[in-house]
């Protein structure tokens, strides 16, 4: 796989006493040359998801693969411009 999430989960910190996340489990792989699409409501959590991802949330749970490396998981991550990844929203 060259993306892989397993079990990803991602709070703010106003979130932390409690037990809601902004993310919560998410787990898919993308292999080298798919595309993936997510899709949901408003606030649903893509693009809080995207930017762990990205690498410019920290993850509360699980771990963010790219190739074999764990570049994200609870206590470590590595910096987003070591990672080689871009985000292009549709608005900005």
């Amino acid at each position: 796989m060259f993306l892989q999430l397993d079990e990803v989960s991602v709070r703010y910190a106003s979130q932390l006493a409690h037990t809601a996340s902004a993310v919560d489990g998410v787990s898919f792989g993308l292999k080298t040359g798919e595309i993936g699409v997510l899709i949901g409501p408003s606030g649903c959590g893509k693009t809080t998801l995207l930017r762990a991802v990205a690498g410019l949330e920290s993850v509360h749970g699980g771990t963010v693969r790219l190739g074999e490396e764990v570049v994200s998981k609870p206590g470590y991550a590595k910096a987003p411009e070591q990672r080689r990844i871009g985000m292009v929203f549709q608005d900005y």
